[in-house]
């Protein structure tokens, strides 16, 4: 068995066992659980016969190839034909399944009806199973990772035979930090994107840079928007980058000033789109302001708004959140479930696109 097989297994077996305790009325700890919280019913059989019902709600999730590389796949109860496909990539150390367990998107998806699909990191790429979101060989249009992502993609669109024009990518932290570069490599191919945790174009060139750009932010955002929709310009294809962003305050692992940097880039270069300056049709400045408190987390939601009055750029500040998914599943790793759902939110922006 392959060492991504047994830590599934292991993941799986880990999640129905907390199930159970749960259900005995006994609480489960985070480190027995692996990322499941207490009381979760199993329904989803696999060869262990063990899985939890927030990875598989109703219709099918499924190990996948294409072209060598590997992803899980999730498909609603009527199959995927005409509707939305979203794109999940995960954040280091973390795999499909976890992911797909902490955000609760597949349950999302159940509800809303759209397909999602979740590519996984290889160890071999990267030791932590990170996406190298830094290097250009990964970033640029038709190479490296990026190109591998997008290819599942259009793998899935044409196989589901899904909406061509509402496919969607959101990630965490390494794979938040692939979407800014994704939204600018294939314009034609993702209609928006969600940096949950991340940072901003073209943030870092090199896994030092990547590390002070984490800590420190990266280069002027006014500066990587111009440079983005040269790179597009450059391709011959060129696109609006609508962006959901997410960051909490108490973040110590990818400073939070990266949320204000890929919300402030975002807006800039669908700005450029427009007519090839920065003129103001998308505002890159925040055009309306929310406030509110969820589960004890204080949050801050501002919008970027188009000429056309379309929300161009949503950014969400978290007080108090860390380098967590916001309103993740309890017990979780990198999840923290009182604060707002973020799954929620970025869907409901996607919905816009």
């Amino acid at each position: 068995m392959s060492s991504r097989s047994m830590k599934r297994r292991a993941f799986l077996r880990a999640s129905a066992t907390a199930a159970a305790v749960g259900a005995a009325g006994a609480t489960a700890s985070a480190d027995t659980a692996a990322g499941a919280s207490s009381g979760e019913s199993t329904d989803r059989i696999v060869s262990s016969g063990e899985s939890t019902d927030r990875i598989v709600p109703s219709g099918e999730y499924t190990d996948e190839y294409h072209d060598g590389v590997h992803y899980t796949r999730y498909v609603p109860d009527g199959g995927g034909a005409d509707r939305p496909l979203v794109v999940m990539l995960h954040g280091c150390s973390q795999e499909p399944d976890e992911f797909a367990y902490a955000t609760g998107m597949n349950a999302l998806a159940a509800a809303e009806g759209f397909s999602v699909v979740y590519p996984d990191q290889s160890s071999f790429s990267n030791s932590f199973d990170c996406w190298n979101w830094y290097y250009d060989y990964n970033t640029a249009r038709g190479s490296g990772e990026g190109a591998d992502i997008t290819s599942i993609a259009l793998h899935e669109v044409d196989r589901l035979g899904a909406d061509a024009s509402r496919v969607y990518v959101a990630g965490f932290s390494a794979g938040a930090a692939m979407v800014p570069n994704l939204l600018v490599a294939y314009p034609d191919v993702y209609a928006a994107g969600a940096v949950h945790s991340g940072l901003e174009y073209d943030a870092a060139e090199t896994a030092t840079g990547a590390t002070w750009s984490m800590t420190y932010g990266g280069p002027d955002p006014e500066a990587q928007a111009l440079d983005a929709y040269e790179a597009m310009v450059g391709n011959d294809v060129v696109g609006r980058t609508p962006t959901a962003v997410f960051h909490g305050t108490d973040d110590y692992t990818v400073d939070p000033v990266n949320g204000y940097q890929a919300a402030v880039q975002a807006a800039g270069t669908s700005d450029y789109v427009g007519d090839g300056a920065a003129d103001g049709d998308v505002s890159w400045s925040p055009s309306e302001t929310a406030t509110g408190s969820t589960g004890g987390f204080d949050w801050q939601r501002e919008r970027h708004v188009d000429a056309q009055g379309r929300v161009a750029v949503e950014r969400w500040t978290v007080d108090g959140l860390g380098h967590d998914w916001s309103g993740g599943a309890s017990g979780a790793t990198y999840a923290e479930p009182d604060a707002p759902s973020a799954t929620d939110a970025i869907w409901r922006f996607f919905e816009r696109w």
